[in-house]
């Protein structure tokens, strides 16, 4: 499911396609413009969201799950996160978000997420797969020419990336906006990757998977619309038994090497920092995607089997 990746595992993917469209490598006419920066006001609900407190007893933080890239109309956002957000001293987000939209960064992605070399995508693809491909770009009116120097692990998110802004989602999400949010504010904000670290998880993704990397995309875009509405609703009333169901589950059953590198791996490089956080008397807010919180692996079972209080904001 790249598009539960992009929604709610790896921070700032997103960039990166919205770095090659506005270079015109591929189709002018798409217009992918994702705001910065949008309106916010306060969301009163006695329902819980996907916010949680946790304390040692004497210090406490916050974890945020988040979605990188919403519709307009689903501002406002739930209240719990405004709530966290005036609480907290120091914000903490995946990776430094600011720095992942550097000129220096993004040559850094063109570089690795493109062929360089006189490769092109017809060449790696199987007959198959590419013609499975070009029929999808076809009906949306996107020539294969205009993606053909994009590896596959760019050409499966722009895919998803044209698909989210024809079901309207061309707002960009939780993260950006608290990151804005924090500079104007003067808030400390940290990060629990480097820009270099994502990108680089990033462009291996499909490696040695190509062929399997765009099948599976073309797969996943095709239920993208009717499974939307159940995993946005499922996020803003936190509620992780279904987003696990939904986002983390077909991963484990389908690509276990790959839910391994995004989740596992990352939320128990994760855990130590947030642990740390919580030896401190500053109360910070972390935001992550929501999938890296539910399931065996989530930071909420890791942090609650550790001895930590967990309690979800309502």
């Amino acid at each position: 499911m790249v598009s539960c990746i992009l929604l709610f595992a790896a921070d700032n993917v997103i960039v990166c396609p919205r770095y090659f469209l506005a270079k015109g490598l591929a189709m002018r006419s798409l217009g992918i413009a994702l705001t910065l920066i949008f309106c916010f006001f306060g969301y009163q609900s006695s329902h819980a969201a996907s916010v949680w407190k946790v304390t040692n007893g004497e210090n406490t933080l916050y974890l945020a799950g988040t979605i990188h890239i919403l519709s307009p109309d689903d501002y406002p956002l739930p209240a719990q996160f405004q709530s966290a957000y005036e609480a907290s001293e120091v914000m903490v987000f995946e990776t430094d978000i600011s720095a992942m939209n550097s000129p220096d960064m993004q040559q850094k992605s063109m570089e690795m997420l493109t062929y360089t070399d006189g490769t092109t995508i017809d060449q790696v693809l199987q007959k198959e797969t590419l013609n499975k491909l070009n029929s999808h770009l076809m009906q949306r009116g996107v020539p294969l020419a205009n993606l053909e120097t994009f590896k596959p692990t760019l050409l499966s998110l722009t895919l998803t990336m044209i698909e989210f802004q024809a079901i309207g989602l061309t707002t960009q999400g939780v993260d950006a906006f608290y990151y804005t949010t924090a500079m104007g504010d003067g808030k400390m904000r940290k990060w629990l990757e480097t820009p270099e670290q994502q990108l680089n998880f990033i462009a291996n993704m499909a490696t040695g998977d190509e062929d399997e990397m765009i099948l599976y995309t073309l797969k996943d875009l095709e239920s993208l619309p009717s499974r939307m509405g159940e995993l946005k609703e499922a996020w803003r009333a936190g509620d992780m038994d279904t987003l696990a169901a939904i986002g983390l589950t077909p991963w484990i059953e389908e690509y276990a090497d790959i839910y391994q590198a995004i989740f596992v791996e990352r939320n128990n490089n994760w855990v130590p920092e947030i642990k740390e956080m919580l030896t401190t008397p500053k109360t910070e807010m972390v935001l992550v995607g929501a999938l890296h919180m539910p399931g065996e692996h989530g930071l909420l079972t890791q942090l609650s089997q550790q001895g930590y209080t967990i309690t979800q904001l309502k």
